[in-house]
């Protein structure tokens, strides 16, 4: 009997977990242990929430002065997250 659409397991539950969605739950909660590991303690500390949606991570921040900041930094944080992931995962970065 011939195999004709092989697939790692890996790959299966890279799929599974997109479908289901399960994929943006997992990434969310690494993204906030690297999220302090990047950007450290005190701006960890102004940080309110983050979560994925469709390749947009949302930041919602307490400080204004830091949203300014961090506006100027979307996409440096976007490369660094996404190089510690080791996907591209995160397409644009929305401060709030």
């Amino acid at each position: 009997m011939e195999r004709h659409n092989e697939q790692s397991i890996g790959e299966i539950l890279r799929q599974y977990l997109k479908i289901t969605q399960l994929d943006n739950m997992v990434f969310e909660d690494r993204i906030a242990q690297l999220w302090q590991s990047i950007l450290g303690d005190d701006i960890t500390r102004e940080t309110e929430r983050i979560f994925l949606q469709n390749g947009y991570l949302f930041v919602n921040l307490k400080s204004p002065s830091l949203k300014t900041e961090l506006m100027m930094r979307r996409s440096w944080i976007a490369r660094q997250l996404n190089e510690k992931l080791g996907a591209e995962v995160i397409k644009t970065v929305v401060i709030r």
